[in-house]
């Protein structure tokens, strides 16, 4: 019998690196007080060269993404624009469940992850909304949450509509940032 996913939700992920990017955080950005920096802030306005080759770094992996997905480029539209953030921080940091509505694409990069036994994994839920009704539990394997613990230099691509939360952190600090690109036809 010939198996085909229909509605498969694929996730890009690897590891990056940009010298001097944690340094620059540090020195550049207030970690005590992110919601200063995130309100109506896109990291990408930075015009420090630790900056602009992490943009291309990013504009890069979400390149690869469209290629390997629907063989496409970012150049096959008109326009398109990154906007970025820094998150992640702090202990006890989580985040409810959330899609980035009106992005086409969505990354998260882990800039610093150092503790991997405090908590704070990403997990993504089945965007089948009710896909899982009227099933019994030997169908849960199919409706599984997809749950990535980071780890310092990891990536993660993925459509915007996909939902996900961030289970509660307990360490002291990790940093984390979000990425969203927006494709424009017009």
């Amino acid at each position: 019998m010939k198996m085909t996913p229909q509605w498969p939700t694929m996730f890009g992920s690897g590891k990056f690196e940009v010298d001097g990017l944690v340094e620059h955080i540090f020195t550049n950005y207030d970690l005590h007080d992110l919601d200063a920096e995130v309100d109506g802030c896109n990291i990408f306005d930075d015009d420090s060269d630790v900056m602009h080759a992490f943009k291309e770094l990013v504009y890069d992996h979400f390149n690869s993404y469209l290629k390997e997905t629907i063989n496409k480029e970012i150049s096959d539209w008109n326009n398109h624009e990154m906007k970025g953030w820094i998150t992640g921080h702090g202990k006890d940091y989580s985040m409810t469940i959330h899609n980035h509505s009106g992005a086409h694409l969505s990354a998260v990069f882990y800039v610093m992850a150092e503790d991997q036994n405090s908590g704070g994994d990403i997990v993504f839920s089945d965007p089948r909304s009710n896909a899982n009704r009227g099933y019994d539990s030997e169908f849960e394997p199919m409706f599984e949450r997809f749950k990535h613990t980071p780890q310092t230099g990891d990536y993660l691509i993925f459509p915007s509509f996909t939902y996900h939360h961030v289970n509660p952190y307990y360490s002291s600090l990790r940093i984390a940032i979000p990425v969203d690109l927006y494709l424009h036809s017009g």
